[in-house]
Parts: C-alpha cells; sequence; structure tokens
C-alpha cells in the first residue's frame, strides 16, 4: 500500500507537487470538480478553472449556461471589468454539472471514465484517397477511442502499446499484462480491463476542496 501511494504521488505533476501546502485526495464520483473552462490541463489538476462559467457571456452579454450548446463568440470578463472574446476551440478543456470535456477529434468530448488513466470516445474525421472523385479524396466521420493520461493530459490511442506504455508505471500489471498472448493483449476487452485495474491500483489525487 504505502509503495502504490507514493507511485500515485509521483503521478502528480511536477509543477503541482510545487505547492506543498495543498492536501491531496482520491477522485471518486462526489469530487466536485469546478464548473468552467480550463485553459490548461494543470488548471484541471489544481482544480482551479480559468474562467468560472458565472463569468462567460454570449455576444448578447447573457450568462452562458450550457456550453455543449454554445453558438457563436464567447465573452469572458477580464480582471479590469472588461469584456474579451475568446474562442472555446483554443481551450483544452471544460467542465459542466461535474463532467469533464477534452478537447479531441472534431471537438470536445466528454471524459467517459475518469481515473489516473481515464477514457474517452470521440467522433475523428478521416480522409482517403480516391483516384476516381473529382477532388482526389473523399473524409468520413469515425468513432474512435483514446486514453487521457491524467499525467500530462496528454490522448493516447486506446492500444496495447499504449497501454504497455503507461504500465511501465507498475511492474506487477506489466509482467501480468506481458504474459498473455499477444492475441489477448489486443482485445480491446483486455485492454479496458488493464485500464481499470491500473486505476484501481493508482488513484487519481486532486486538491482537496472540503472547508
Amino acid at each position: 500500500m504505502r509503495s502504490l501511494l507514493l507511485i500515485s504521488l509521483l503521478s502528480i505533476p511536477r509543477i503541482l507537487l510545487a505547492q506543498m501546502d495543498t492536501v491531496w485526495v482520491p477522485w471518486t464520483r462526489e469530487y466536485p470538480v469546478g464548473d468552467g473552462i480550463y485553459l490548461s490541463f494543470q488548471d484541471l489538476r489544481r482544480n482551479a478553472p480559468s474562467i468560472p462559467l458565472r463569468a462567460i457571456t454570449n455576444e448578447l452579454g447573457s450568462p452562458v449556461m450550457d456550453l455543449d450548446d454554445v453558438e457563436g463568440p464567447i465573452f469572458r470578463t477580464n480582471a479590469n471589468g472588461t469584456r474579451e472574446r475568446f474562442q472555446l476551440d483554443a481551450v483544452w478543456g471544460y467542465c459542466q454539472s461535474g463532467v469533464v470535456h477534452v478537447r479531441a477529434g472534431t471537438g470536445f468530448t466528454r471524459v467517459g471514465l475518469m481515473g489516473s488513466l481515464a477514457h474517452v470516445l470521440y467522433q475523428d474525421v478521416q480522409r482517403i484517397m480516391d483516384p476516381y472523385m473529382m477532388y482526389g479524396s473523399t473524409t468520413y466521420t469515425v468513432e474512435t477511442q483514446a486514453f487521457l493520461d491524467m499525467t500530462d493530459g496528454s490522448l493516447l490511442p486506446f492500444t496495447a502499446a499504449s497501454l504497455t506504455k503507461v504500465l511501465q508505471r507498475d511492474a506487477f500489471l506489466l509482467e501480468e499484462f506481458n504474459a498473455l498472448s499477444k492475441r489477448d493483449r489486443n482485445r480491446p476487452e483486455t485492454i479496458f480491463a488493464y485500464m481499470r485495474r491500473y486505476n484501481e491500483r493508482h488513484d487519481l489525487l486532486l486538491p482537496d476542496t472540503a472547508p
């Protein structure tokens, strides 16, 4: 247990470990992630929205209540009380009603399974070359799975290779995973099962928000 706690602490980004007075607690479904826009992944790990939802307005100056369905430009009020226009497409992600959304593929997608190794499902546009088409190519939309590595905020392909890379942090699971046949390692259900087991052994630590 002591070694697993140490590994969990090592999974916290270095920039956050500098906050030595912060009390870290394991994430649960009841953890209150702050609603608002997160310009960077580090802001999410600090649970400190870069722009709180209450500070976001639309072109008419009305509060934006639903970031999922926002249309047109949006604005924030800066420290001087001036409204500034900004693009939602330029941010790392946002949280609404306690659900985290991250930029992936053609837009934003909710984090379906939160943990040290989170899981997302998003829409992606792919292009294929077709010599018989007038413009030489065609595009189509596919649903894609990915890992969200909560040590650095990176999206990783939902593959055995990506999982093997993450399991370098857990020698026990890595040895067990590598002992499987190549065919079994590449099964989606196997990858998903080991993602869950990794999360069970490695808490996602976030700042304690209790008063």
